[in-house]
C-alpha cells in the first residue's frame, strides 16, 4: 500500500474523511512510527552494503540507519562476531592479516586482525530502520504487513481525539499483530530447515554413539 492509500483507509475506518484535525503530515509521521516499531521489534527491513578494505585500517563505518548486523563477509568469507573486550591489540603492536572476526563499537565495525590488503570487498548484511515517510514514499516493511499499520493509525487517531476506549481496542489489535509478525518473521528466517526435535536414537547416531 502507498502512504496515501493508508491515509485513506485510516480516515475511512475512523469516519474522518476530510477531517482537517488529522493532517496528512500526522498520518505520514505515524506510518513512519509504525514502521520503526516493526523494524526494531521484528527486524523487517533488510539491507546489504559493500565497502572495501584499507591496509592498516581496521575500523569500518557502521552503515547509516542500520539497527543491527546480521552477517559480515570479508572477501567472501564470513567473519565471526567478537566481544570488544577481547581486543588483542596492545599499545605497541597490532596484528595484521586477513580479518576473521569483527566487533561493533561506537558506530564502527572493528576488524580482527587489521587488514593487510587494500581493496578487498567487505559485505555487510544489516537490519535497518525506515526512512522518513512522505506522500510519495515506498514503504520499506513488506507489503503483507501494511494493513497492520491501519490499526496503529486508528489507535493514534482515537487517542488524539480523546477516545481512550477505542484507542485501547486498536492498540490491542496492533500489539497482537506485532506478535504475529515476530512469529512469521522467525519462521521465514528459518527457511527450509527442519523445525523438529530429533529423537534420542537420531542424536546418538549423529554423535557417533
Amino acid at each position: 500500500m502507498t502512504p496515501q492509500q493508508l491515509d485513506t483507509a485510516i480516515r475511512q475506518r475512523y469516519n474522518a474523511v476530510g477531517d482537517t484535525f488529522f493532517s496528512s503530515q500526522m498520518v505520514w509521521d505515524l506510518i513512519y512510527e509504525a514502521q520503526m516499531v516493526m523494524a526494531q521489534e521484528c527486524f523487517l527491513i533488510e539491507r546489504k552494503y559493500t565497502s572495501t578494505s584499507t591496509a592498516g585500517t581496521r575500523e569500518v563505518d557502521f552503515p547509516t540507519s542500520a539497527i543491527s548486523v546480521r552477517r559480515i563477509e570479508y572477501d567472501g568469507n564470513k567473519l565471526t562476531p567478537k566481544d570488544i573486550d577481547d581486543d588483542p591489540k596492545t599499545s605497541t603492536t597490532e596484528v595484521s592479516g586477513t580479518p576473521r572476526e569483527y566487533a561493533v563499537w561506537n558506530n564502527e565495525l572493528i576488524l580482527y586482525p587489521t587488514p593487510s590488503a587494500t581493496g578487498d570487498t567487505i559485505t555487510i548484511y544489516t537490519y535497518n530502520e525506515p526512512q522518513a515517510v512522505t506522500s510519495s514514499s515506498v514503504l520499506e516493511v513488506p507489503t503483507e504487513y501494511h494493513p497492520d499499520i491501519i490499526n496503529f493509525g486508528l489507535s493514534i487517531f482515537a487517542a488524539a481525539d480523546g477516545n481512550p476506549q477505542m484507542g485501547q481496542y486498536y492498540d490491542g489489535k496492533w500489539e497482537r499483530a506485532l506478535n504475529r509478525i515476530k512469529r512469521s518473521t522467525a519462521k521465514k528466517k528459518r527457511g527450509d530447515q527442519f523445525a523438529v526435535v530429533r529423537d534420542a536414537e537420531d542424536q546418538t547416531n549423529l554423535l557417533g554413539g
